[in-house]
Protein backbone atom coordinates (compact mmCIF):
# COMPACT_ATOMS: atom_id res chain seq x y z
CA UNK A 1 0.00 0.00 0.00
CA UNK A 2 2.67 2.29 1.01
CA UNK A 3 4.53 1.86 -2.15
CA UNK A 4 1.33 2.87 -4.88
CA UNK A 5 0.91 6.14 -2.28
CA UNK A 6 4.60 7.10 -3.38
CA UNK A 7 4.17 5.59 -7.39
CA UNK A 8 0.92 7.78 -7.78
CA UNK A 9 2.62 10.77 -5.74
CA UNK A 10 5.80 10.13 -8.28
CA UNK A 11 3.57 10.29 -11.21
CA UNK A 12 1.59 13.17 -10.02
CA UNK A 13 4.70 15.06 -9.84
CA UNK A 14 5.75 14.09 -12.59
CA UNK A 15 2.10 15.02 -14.69
CA UNK A 16 3.47 18.84 -13.29
CA UNK A 17 6.51 18.88 -13.95
CA UNK A 18 6.37 17.30 -17.75
CA UNK A 19 2.99 20.09 -18.49
CA UNK A 20 5.75 23.44 -17.02
CA UNK A 21 8.30 21.79 -19.32
CA UNK A 22 6.16 21.10 -22.44
CA UNK A 23 4.75 24.60 -21.98
CA UNK A 24 8.08 26.45 -22.25
CA UNK A 25 8.00 28.77 -19.20
CA UNK A 26 8.90 26.07 -16.84
CA UNK A 27 10.63 28.76 -14.26
CA UNK A 28 7.42 30.94 -14.47
CA UNK A 29 5.26 28.25 -13.87
CA UNK A 30 7.30 26.72 -10.59
CA UNK A 31 7.02 30.35 -9.05
CA UNK A 32 3.58 30.99 -10.18
CA UNK A 33 2.46 27.25 -8.33
CA UNK A 34 4.83 27.68 -5.53
CA UNK A 35 3.45 31.51 -5.02
CA UNK A 36 -0.57 30.31 -4.95
CA UNK A 37 0.07 26.81 -3.14
CA UNK A 38 1.66 28.80 -0.50
CA UNK A 39 -1.00 32.03 -0.66
CA UNK A 40 -3.69 29.59 -0.75
CA UNK A 41 -2.33 27.57 2.42
CA UNK A 42 -2.47 31.17 4.18
CA UNK A 43 -5.79 32.04 3.16
CA UNK A 44 -7.34 28.85 4.35
CA UNK A 45 -5.45 29.77 7.54
CA UNK A 46 -6.70 32.82 8.10
CA UNK A 47 -10.58 32.38 7.41
CA UNK A 48 -9.91 29.42 9.55
CA UNK A 49 -9.47 31.75 12.30
CA UNK A 50 -13.42 32.52 11.73
CA UNK A 51 -14.64 29.07 10.65
CA UNK A 52 -12.85 26.63 12.41
CA UNK A 53 -11.70 24.96 9.38
CA UNK A 54 -7.50 24.97 9.22
CA UNK A 55 -5.06 23.32 7.53
CA UNK A 56 -1.54 22.20 9.53
CA UNK A 57 1.52 23.70 8.48
CA UNK A 58 3.93 21.12 8.19
CA UNK A 59 6.49 19.85 5.57
CA UNK A 60 4.04 17.68 4.08
CA UNK A 61 1.54 20.14 3.36
CA UNK A 62 3.79 22.90 2.65
CA UNK A 63 5.62 21.03 -0.15
CA UNK A 64 2.14 19.76 -1.68
CA UNK A 65 0.80 22.95 -1.81
CA UNK A 66 4.28 24.20 -3.24
CA UNK A 67 4.20 21.64 -6.17
CA UNK A 68 0.66 20.89 -7.05
CA UNK A 69 -0.62 24.54 -5.67
CA UNK A 70 -4.11 25.16 -5.34
CA UNK A 71 -5.59 22.16 -5.78
CA UNK A 72 -3.37 20.34 -3.07
CA UNK A 73 -5.24 23.23 -0.86
CA UNK A 74 -8.57 22.08 -1.70
CA UNK A 75 -7.86 18.56 -1.16
CA UNK A 76 -6.59 18.99 2.28
CA UNK A 77 -9.81 20.59 3.12
CA UNK A 78 -11.98 17.79 1.94
CA UNK A 79 -9.80 15.30 3.13
CA UNK A 80 -10.12 17.62 6.66
CA UNK A 81 -14.00 17.23 6.03
CA UNK A 82 -14.51 14.30 5.21
CA UNK A 83 -12.15 12.89 8.00
CA UNK A 84 -13.60 14.48 10.77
Amino acid sequence: MKAMIVTVIIIGISVVVFSMLKSGKFVTNLVKTVFQGIASLLAVNTVGLLTGVTIALNWYTITAASIFGIPACISFLLIDTILK
